[in-house]
């Protein structure tokens, strides 16, 4: 009898412990599976991402993915999950600051010259804006109006409306250019106090000429299509100290 219950015991315990080992492999299953779907993600999000950009990132992927999950028992494996991780994190960040540039400079060597700033620059006084109108081009890189293959920076804005629109001087100073030329058409620059200078360029007809005193509002030109330019605007330019600016932190626009 007693041999009879330590037989039935023995039997118990083994159909126990064969649930639990068939619980656990179930469990290690669906976990395995998971972090196998995950990492196939990432590769796919990858590959989609840098189709075009360096090798490096796929071999540490494909090297880490294939050690991970070639080995007889993953969780017995050195690779370190958390590191990996790290890792692509890093790889991802160098890989869209490099994605940054070359989209940023593709089309042209010097995408943003010399003479030119981004940073925002607030004067004393705020300018008298220029012409009524639109901003049909902002001030930096844009796409090249004459060649859509190319990008250039904009070392203004453009500001449409109609031709013989009134152009007024956005500050008080003194006409230092007032003249022609083959990109700018006619144009007319004014220098101010504090090493300040305004450019308008396309101008139909200039109003003023060089040498003369102007006052901020005053009207110096009529907008027209001069130069080079596909319809009528004003190209204005806020120049400090020989460093040209964004001029929307100068206008009131």
């Amino acid at each position: 009898m007693w041999q009879n219950e330590t037989a039935e015991n023995t039997e118990l315990m083994e159909n126990y412990k064969k649930v639990i080992k068939k619980s656990r492999q179930k469990a290690d299953s669906v976990l395995y599976i998971n972090v196998q779907i995950f990492f196939a993600l990432v590769i796919v999000v990858m590959s989609f991402m840098f189709k075009t950009g360096s090798a490096d990132t796929f071999s540490y992927v494909k090297e880490n993915y294939d050690y991970f999950f070639e080995t007889d028992t993953y969780r017995e494996s050195t690779f370190s999950y958390n590191s990996f991780i790290d890792k692509m994190e890093s790889e991802l960040s160098a890989r869209y600051a490099q994605l940054v540039t070359v989209f940023n400079s593709r089309g042209s060597a010097d995408i943003i010259p010399a003479g030119v700033s981004t940073a925002r620059y607030y004067p004393k006084e705020m300018a008298v804006t220029p012409a009524q109108g639109y901003v049909s081009s902002p001030y930096g890189i844009r796409t090249n109006p004459f060649n859509s293959k190319e990008k250039e920076f904009h070392t203004g804005i453009d500001i449409a409306a109609p031709k013989g629109t009134f152009i007024r001087a956005a500050f008080t100073g003194t006409v230092t250019a007032a003249s022609f030329s083959r990109t700018a058409g006619n144009y007319i620059k004014i220098e101010s106090a504090d090493e300040i200078s305004t450019l308008y360029a396309h101008n139909q007809f200039l109003l003023v000429k060089e040498g003369d005193r102007v006052m901020a509002g005053q009207v110096i030109a009529t907008m027209g299509e001069t130069g080079l330019a596909t319809g009528p605007h004003l190209h204005f330019e806020f120049i400090s100290d020989g460093v040209r600016y964004n001029p929307v932190y100068v206008l009131d626009i």
